[in-house]
């Protein structure tokens, strides 16, 4: 090695015997191990090599510094055969087409490729290098990994940059399409309304004013959710719940709306004991509401199922297998392979009709893999299709209560906290309809305050309030004695989103429902709460706490601890 370094020294060492006054002397060694030392700490603060060859007489010559970049032991001679055997298969070609140009041009291009080192590590290095003398070359090399993955960090972010614009701009143009036209509906329709004198028009107008706000809502949640989940926003809770009863209960919530089109709505695998599993139950009924939605929708007569099943199992986890089949008109194949694509939409005109923009499938595909699944699809033209999804859930770590027996019927009793004074009448009017018990208040003080001194069925509590907002409201709740504490909480908010949904949960609300509140959504989620609650015990046993009456008549004495307690039994 050091007469390589020698070798690279000489027109150095031949200089500083060309200055001596006496002609040639010989050079002291130290200037000479000096030279080498300062050439290696060179060469190493580079990250940087010399090296020599040639070619027609097979010699190759490499200093310290390469032997490390390329990872070889020292006494290691170079060969023809040695670099062969570590290049990379797939550059080896073109670092023999490099090599002869280079003999053609007297020049080495620049040029990367890549090493695999004796550890097995794959490194990128880039060689150049000149004629020299004759037919030998002389040249660097340096080990340029970090740049090329920084290269290709700084390529992916700029793909996901312009990913984002794209999407960004497809956004813009489905609301530019779907949203201006159903508002434009609305402006007219509320037109026609303050013209009307007929009450059989208003009513009319009102159905069209209600079904035209329920599509742009529509879609805009789906543009929305499928921001979130493009964005990879998306979080996948993992709680407990019964499987069976939310593929039932989701397929309930079309039952309506199947029979109203002369549909026959079948379930199978839906009925039997609880299936208690892990996951994320909102987001499985959104992805099923997608698709039993749309299966309603598309499908003019004859049948439309939902089957449930397990498929496999592995070492924590079951896989289960829900498949939506309908009898519609079915998709032909060409559109078939694209119907999971953003926007796609298999018929424009009846989306529009029915108030979606086209990315329900998309976000269904998008949330089945970030729940560790799949979904897919397959139509016959005349003979309807068939969804299948197969996600996998941990199994359940606690004991569900919900069941059956546990369902109370008749009126509750309902304290509203909402701010909002018209979303306030409007909520405590439908309630009162359905003949429960309202009591409403406008802030989070007096939620509490009530909650202390009555009892009551169920709180619906807006999250954004004055005074105290409904979350600290919630704790506040939850650090009371029973029965109190013990209460259902409904949460509704405008702030859905599901790092803040997150926060809501943990503060101990039981449910939550986003707002703009739709009045049938509302009523099948107290109808949800009102089954989930657990029976009531026939025997709480003695709930009076006599050590704190122990220590009340200790501090203030038997006759003031009596005193208090008589004017506590009057309030």
């Amino acid at each position: 090695m050091q007469s390589y370094l020698s070798l690279i020294l000489h027109p150095y060492l031949l200089g500083l015997r060309a200055r001596g006054p006496q002609g040639a002397r010989p050079i002291p060694p130290e200037t000479v191990a000096e030279a080498i030392h300062l050439l290696t700490i060179a060469e190493s603060l580079a990250g940087a090599g010399h090296w020599r060859s040639d070619a027609s007489r097979n010699l190759f010559r490499w200093s310290p510094e390469i032997y490390r970049i390329l990872g070889l032991d020292p006494d290691t001679p170079p060969t023809v055969d040695i670099l062969r055997s570590h290049y990379h298969p797939d550059d080896v070609q073109r670092v023999m087409l490099a090599m002869q140009e280079s003999v053609a041009s007297g020049v080495v291009a620049p040029f990367r490729f890549r090493w695999i080192r004796p550890d097995g590590r794959t490194i990128h290095v880039q060689v150049a290098g000149r004629v020299d003398q004759g037919t030998e070359m002389i040249g660097i090399m340096r080990d340029v990994t970090q740049e090329v993955e920084t290269e290709r960090a700084l390529i992916a972010t700029r793909d996901q940059v312009r990913a984002a614009e794209r999407s960004k701009a497809e956004m813009l143009e489905v609301l530019r399409r779907e949203v201006r036209e159903p508002i434009q509906s609305l402006m007219t329709s509320l037109d026609s309304l303050r013209l009307s004198t007929s009450e059989a028009q208003r009513t009319t107008q009102i159905t069209t004013l209600a079904q035209t706000a329920d599509g742009v809502l529509g879609v805009i949640d789906e543009m929305l959710d499928f921001t979130r989940v493009d964005a990879g926003r998306v979080v996948i809770e993992s709680i407990n719940f019964d499987l069976r009863a939310m593929v039932r209960t989701t397929a309930d919530l079309f039952s309506g709306a199947a029979a109203a089109k002369g549909l026959t709505l079948q379930g199978h695998g839906l009925d039997g004991e609880p299936v208690a599993v892990r996951g994320d139950p909102a987001r499985l009924q959104q992805i099923l509401s997608n698709l039993l939605g749309n299966a309603v929708k598309y499908t003019e007569s004859g049948i439309v199922s939902v089957a449930l099943s397990p498929t496999r199992s592995d070492d924590d986890s079951d896989w289960w297998m829900v498949i939506v089949r309908d009898s519609g008109q079915g998709i032909d194949q060409e559109i078939l392979g694209r119907i999971f694509t953003r926007g796609e939409q298999v018929d424009a005109a009846r989306l529009r009709l029915h108030g979606r923009s086209g990315l329900g499938l998309a976000i269904s595909q998008q949330l089945a893999e970030a729940m560790g699944g799949s979904i897919a699809v397959s139509s016959e033209p005349g003979k309807g299709t068939t969804f299948s999804v197969e996600l996998p859930f941990r199994r359940s770590d606690g004991v569900l209560q919900l069941s059956p027996e546990h369902e109370t019927t008749g009126p509750m009793r309902i304290l509203l906290a909402e701010d909002n004074p018209i979303n306030r009448r409007l909520m405590a009017g439908l309630l009162t309809r359905e003949g429960h018990d309202v009591v409403a208040v406008e802030d989070g003080r007096k939620a509490l305050s009530a909650i202390a001194t009555q009892p009551f069925d169920l709180v619906l509590m807006d999250m954004q309030m004055p005074e105290l907002d409904g979350l600290e409201a919630t704790r506040a709740v939850r650090a009371l004695d029973p029965p109190a504490a013990n209460v259902p909480i409904l949460a509704i908010s405008a702030d859905s989103a599901p790092e803040r949904r997150r926060i809501y949960f943990d503060a101990g609300i039981d449910s939550f429902l986003p707002k703009p509140i739709v009045s049938s959504q509302l009523l099948e989620m107290i109808g949800t709460m009102r089954r989930a609650r657990p029976a009531a015990t026939t025997a709480e046993g003695d709930r009076f706490d006599r050590e704190r009456l122990n220590l009340l008549v200790e501090q203030a004495g038997y006759e003031e601890a009596a005193l208090l307690m008589r004017t506590l039994l009057a309030d």
